[in-house]
């Protein structure tokens, strides 16, 4: 029987924080937080990266294992599982994680452990879920199961930026264990997932935590730039680490691999980390960044999680992020000692044509995923291609789409048990509702919704002209972030108002904002942007619109920069482009209160093409 805890939860919280932790101190809102573990209270806490959210369930775990309870602690990432278990035998903590990567007898240890009362803290990751023998293992553990505990609980909601259908287990698995104290810790959530988060996991009564959002340290900045300019400039700031570290984020996999080889002819220590490499290369790129052997790394997405070096003095986005939700969490990455530190994204106009692909690629639509089934059921040699099988299959499937499209078509249907491996070959199959999460094709399109709607908010903090800080602070809600209007001090765009800098835009330039507004207004949502800009630059040729008052408006404009500018304004919500193939573009009712002169388009922060021998406007001071 789990012995009570004592009312007052400080006394043991201190002594134990002091003897197993090593601290005599909690950071700001830890203690709230803790204390509501302690109460039983269901918890929901968003805390960025670096603020210690570890030790709010960790703590309590210890405690609660000192009066014979285990703690569940539902984690993603087999290494960071490894790493916090690793860390808490050191300390002389009874943990264990279950994982994938255990054999059959270690697995079969930790279960009889589980039952048997050997563990204060367990650690899994949301899949083991589907394990009917893991399930009956906490059944069987009774009120012994004190505490349950997920991290990167925003994995739960499909509004969330980096949804996973095995987070979605765990409403179900909770509502049966009733564990005594339930717990979700996540780095990055905006009201709307928390809410969601907290409904997911039937909590009622819900506390909810939100606060240090605010690192001073962080400067951030935008910048402008070309695609051919980017590696240069990142070589610029790199060299800018002031004794500490650079870490470069890139879209994709050749792109990372170009912006290190830019820092290697620098004369730079510099690696190249994303999912491409083989398991040993990335933990060797990451011990040697770690162990302050490079001056800087060049890295994907796939660099970052439990990463906690205390000297990145730079962090520089090379390409600009999904969402702001991944943008601030690799961002914060940086500045861990407090000192001063810059973040700072390089962006072109273009950079949503990259992100918008990448985002067609992950999620591919319903009708093709059942066509490649139905192909690989009916011609099942196929399944033999091996590593060329998305580019032999891709021909056969109606409208022959990308590669990319293919093999994450492939990766989700083997996912979800619809295809499986049988003797070095991929094989059409029927899933088992017991081991697979059911295929949700209607769910994969709203998350292609909900990540193209993040993208555009990150476009609009590209575009922004006010505080740099207060958008992102707004963006998460923030409880600490209450003075709207304030100023940072830390951001460009603070900077610039501060030192009486020229902000704004010139009188040329807002005559182009207009008159491409009026331009895709009188177009009516007809066209696509390569077709308006044409139009605009007056180089079409089918004479359909030569009596048209607004063709030619951008006439002295390359087509390329007419597009940039297109970019921008959807950016700042003046236009929207439709769903589909061939998406065509129309204004929004702002976009027209805009085109006739009744909004100040200096205050919308768009930010012009930087035109490659073209003339700009003057800008105004304001």
């Amino acid at each position: 029987m789990v012995a009570p805890l004592p009312s007052d939860p400080v006394g043991p919280l201190r002594a134990t924080l002091t003897r197993v932790f090593g601290f005599s101190t909690l950071r700001p809102g830890q203690a709230e937080i803790i204390a509501d573990v302690f109460d039983g209270r269901h918890v929901v806490a968003v805390m960025p990266t670096g603020a210690g959210k570890s030790l709010c369930y960790q703590l309590p775990g210890v405690v609660l294992a000192e009066r014979g309870a285990v703690t569940l602690v539902v984690s993603p990432l087999i290494a960071l599982m490894k790493d916090q278990v690793d860390t808490l035998r050191a300390r002389g903590v009874a943990a264990a994680a279950l994982t994938s990567a255990a054999s059959w007898d270690e697995q079969r240890e930790i279960l009889d452990g589980i039952r048997g009362g050997a563990y204060a803290m367990v650690y899994v990751a949301p899949e083991r879920f589907r394990s009917p023998r893991f399930v009956e293992a906490l059944a069987a553990s009774g009120d012994r199961l004190g505490l349950v505990a997920i991290d990167e609980a925003h994995c739960i909601s499909e509004w969330g930026h980096d949804f996973r259908p095995d987070y979605r287990r765990l409403g179900e698995a909770v509502r049966a264990l009733r564990p005594k104290r339930l717990a979700a810790f996540t780095a990055t959530a905006t009201p709307e997932v928390r809410r969601d988060i907290a409904e997911q996991l039937a909590m009622t009564d819900v506390r909810y935590h939100v606060r240090g959002f605010d690192r001073p340290n962080l400067h951030y900045a935008v910048e402008s730039t070309t695609v051919a300019g980017k590696a240069a400039r990142a070589v610029e700031l790199a060299r800018t680490r002031d004794g500490g570290v650079a870490l470069v984020y890139a879209a994709t996999r050749k792109n990372a691999e170009k912006y290190a080889g830019e820092l290697l002819r620098a004369g730079m220590r510099a690696k190249v980390y994303h999912a491409g490499l083989a398991d040993a290369d990335r933990v060797a790129v990451q011990d040697a960044f770690m162990a302050g052997r490079l001056d800087a790394i060049v890295a994907t997405n796939a660099f970052g999680m439990g990463v906690d070096k205390s000297d990145i003095r730079v962090v520089v986005h090379a390409d600009v992020p999904r969402s702001p939700e991944a943008y601030y969490q690799e961002a914060g990455r940086g500045g861990r000692d407090g000192r001063p530190t810059k973040c700072v994204l390089l962006f072109n106009h273009g950079d949503a044509r990259l992100q918008e692909f990448l985002i067609d690629m992950s999620y591919p639509g319903a009708e093709m995923m059942r066509a490649l089934w139905k192909l690989l059921r009916d011609e099942p040699e196929l399944g033999a291609a091996g590593d060329k099988l998305e580019d032999v299959v891709k021909e056969r499937l109606p409208g022959a789409p990308h590669a990319g499209a293919v093999g994450s078509a492939l990766r989700l249907l083997e996912r979800h048990g619809l295809l499986r491996g049988d003797a070095g070959r991929l094989v059409a199959t029927r899933p088992d509702p017991e081991v697979h999460t059911p295929l949700d094709v209607e769910g994969l399109a709203r998350r292609a919704e909900v990540e193209r709607a993040k993208l555009k908010t990150m476009l609009e903090y590209a575009y922004w002209s006010g505080c740099r800080r207060q958008f992102v602070l707004d963006y998460f809600g923030d409880e600490e972030w209450r003075d709207r209007g304030r100023r940072c001090g830390a951001c460009d765009n603070c900077d610039a108002i501060a030192h009486g800098r020229p902000v704004g835009l010139g009188e040329q330039d807002v005559r182009a904002i207009r008159g491409l507004l009026l331009l895709v207004g009188a177009l009516h949502g007809r066209f696509g942007r390569s077709k308006i800009a044409a139009i605009a630059t007056a180089s079409d040729d089918d004479g359909r619109f030569d009596e048209l008052p607004e063709r030619g408006c951008l006439r002295s404009w390359s087509q390329k920069d007419v597009l940039d500018l297109l970019r921008a304004l959807e950016g700042a919500g003046l236009i929207e482009a439709s769903r589909g193939e061939y998406p065509t573009i129309d204004t929004t009712k702002r976009g027209d209160t805009v085109a006739i002169g009744k909004i100040d388009v200096d205050a919308l922060g768009i930010r012009m093409p930087s035109r490659a021998g073209g003339k700009r406007g003057k800008a105004r001071k304001r």
